[in-house]
Order: C-alpha cells, then sequence, then structure tokens
C-alpha cells in the first residue's frame, strides 16, 4: 500500500482517417530499384494512417487526443496540475508543444507545462518523472501525458526504413495522484549505450544549417537513417525487465502484459524469446498503426484495454528504445 502514487485514470488515442497500405510503398521503392516486401515482412507492417491534411501537426493531432481523454474520464482542464508533451518531431521550439495544448484546451493557471524530447522512449521517460514527481507531491491531482509524432513527415523518400512503416498517430494519458493504493507507477530502469548516436539524425545536418545554410538540399533538412545493429537494445529489454523483476520481489508470471517498441514485430518476437515468455502476453499494433514513435507502447496499451485483455490491478511493462541508443522501462500495476 503506497500514500501516494499515480494512477491511469483514462487514455485515449487519435489518428489521421487517410490510411496508407503496403502496396503503396512497395510500388514507390520498386520505382527506385528497391524491393522492400522483406523489410515489411520483418516489421509486420500492413497498415498505417498518415495525414493528407497539410495543416495537421503534433499539436493539432495531440488536442484531438486530449479532448478524448478528458472527455472519457470527466477531468476538468482546470484540474489539470501538469501537462507534458513528448514527441521526437515538435512542431515547435518556442513556446512549448505542451503550452499549445494548455492553451487549446483553457487549462488553469496553476499548471506546470512542458516538453520531452526523448525520441520514441519519450512517453515512457515522461511516465516516469511525472509518476516519481506525482508520488512526492500530493498537491498534483491530475497529470496530463501527450504524445504524437508525425515521422512520416520528415522522412527522405529513398530510405525506407522511416519513410516505409511509419503513421501519424497521437495518444493522450490522465494519471491521477490517488492515496492509499496498491495500484500505479511501482519503478522503471534505463539503459543507454550512446556509441550509435551519430546514426539517426534530424535535421540530418543540424538545426542550425537547416535554418542559416541557404543552399542546403531538402533531404538534408529531413531524417537521417544509417544503418546498424541494435540487436543489442533490445536485448537490454530482458536484462532491464528482469532487474524490475527481481527488484520488486515479482516473476514473470505476475505480469500480465508488455506493451513494447512497435518498431518490428520481429524485435518484440526477439524480446520475448529472450525471456522465454508466451507471445500473447506481447500486444502487437503496427500491423495497423505502422510505427507511431513515442506513442507506440501507449497505442498497444489502449488497444489492450478496448480488447479487455488488461483490467484493473493487474501488474504491466513498458519498454521502448529511442535514437542514439536510449532505452526506458517501467513497471506499472493498471
Amino acid at each position: 500500500m503506497r500514500l501516494h502514487n499515480s494512477v491511469i485514470k483514462g487514455i485515449a488515442y487519435y489518428h489521421p482517417e487517410n490510411q496508407v497500405g503496403n502496396d503503396y510503398f512497395i510500388e514507390h521503392f520498386e520505382k527506385q530499384g528497391e524491393d522492400i516486401r522483406n523489410y515489411l515482412a520483418v516489421t509486420g507492417s500492413d497498415l498505417r494512417y498518415i495525414s493528407d491534411d497539410v495543416n495537421e501537426t503534433i499539436v493539432t493531432m495531440g488536442i484531438n487526443a486530449v479532448n478524448k481523454v478528458l472527455e472519457k474520464t470527466n477531468v476538468k482542464p482546470s484540474e489539470l496540475n501538469l501537462i507534458v508533451f513528448s514527441t521526437g518531431t515538435p512542431e515547435y521550439l518556442s513556446p512549448t508543444n505542451a503550452m499549445k495544448i494548455h492553451n487549446a484546451i483553457s487549462a488553469g493557471q496553476k499548471t506546470a507545462v512542458y516538453d520531452v524530447n526523448a525520441n520514441c522512449v519519450g512517453m515512457i521517460v515522461a511516465l516516469d518523472q511525472v509518476s516519481r514527481t506525482m508520488r512526492d507531491n500530493p498537491n498534483i491531482k491530475y497529470a496530463l501525458i501527450v504524445g504524437a509524432d508525425q515521422l512520416n513527415k520528415y522522412s527522405r523518400f529513398n530510405e525506407p526504413t522511416v519513410y516505409s512503416i511509419s503513421g501519424d498517430a497521437a495518444c493522450a494519458i490522465v494519471l491521477e495522484n490517488t492515496q492509499n493504493t496498491e495500484r500505479g507507477f511501482i519503478d522503471s530502469d534505463f539503459y543507454t549505450n550512446s556509441s550509435n548516436c551519430d546514426k539517426i539524425l534530424m535535421p540530418a545536418k543540424g538545426l542550425s544549417s537547416t535554418i542559416h545554410d541557404r543552399k542546403l538540399q531538402v533531404k538534408d533538412k529531413l531524417v537521417t537513417w544509417i544503418p546498424f545493429n541494435f540487436d543489442g537494445a533490445f536485448y537490454s529489454a530482458k536484462i532491464s525487465i528482469e532487474e524490475l523483476l527481481e527488484r520488486n520481489n515479482l516473476t514473470k508470471k505476475d505480469i500480465k502484459r508488455y506493451f513494447i517498441s512497435q518498431f518490428a514485430k520481429k524485435s518484440i518476437e526477439q524480446v520475448c524469446n529472450e525471456m522465454d515468455e508466451d507471445i500473447n502476453k506481447f500486444t502487437f499494433i503496427s500491423n495497423e498503426f505502422g510505427y507511431t514513435g513515442t506513442t507506440s507502447p501507449f497505442l498497444a496499451l489502449a488497444r489492450s484495454i478496448e480488447n479487455e485483455d488488461i483490467k484493473s490491478g493487474d501488474n504491466i511493462i513498458f519498454w521502448s528504445v529511442g535514437a542514439g541508443t536510449t532505452c526506458a522501462c517501467v513497471l506499472f500495476t493498471y
């Protein structure tokens, strides 16, 4: 029993209506002399939602997800004491994208707002930070974590690693600071190996060059992905998960569901096999949503809630990996 803890009160998501299948990308890369069918089979991507509205941004998507979760939870914007926005494709550097959310929903003045950019692992980092803050500060009654990415919009058209699998989506979570509960945040673990910090870059030539170099080609203002082996990052999932279980006197049998990076189905299978776990405990949603960056583990959570795969009191684990490479793992009781 914890005196105070952050409990997930509700989760909602938003994606554009425009749905794109694999055939489009297969044809696109065939025109460039490249067959990406095997790559798509490894990732497990089939469909993805990509906005065809030039005015749709991570902020507008985030607002849509936030409005849904506030309606679902009956939490008023004025009751929010903390708003955190996670994205690796920010629409604004100043003010924060969280500030844009605050303004759009007319939240109150007694609200802290800030952005988190840990790339694809950002929402898990935010969950860890916000949960620990709420445990130590009972004055924060409700916190809002928003995540959104538009990786496809910033992809090079000749690099399949990002362009062919990325989908647009936003996700919003309301956390409630709850007294005397067994539910909520339990523990976290992190892993960072920065030896690949030059492999995934956006903008490819850096922000200062993007702004000031008038001769810079468009492709150098977008994402570049230099192929590298990141099996070690996914192996770290096993290490982090097992350490969290040991630290908290739990076993794999105590975990109802795993919500991990949806980058590739094969990577999820790798983590499952290394842990000798049941693959049915791993939710996979990239076949429908594509890879959505920071939101991917939480879209998986939302889908599992919709399917009634988890219930209140179930232990769950979040894990994901961000560029560089950095990984985060959170143990939580739903």
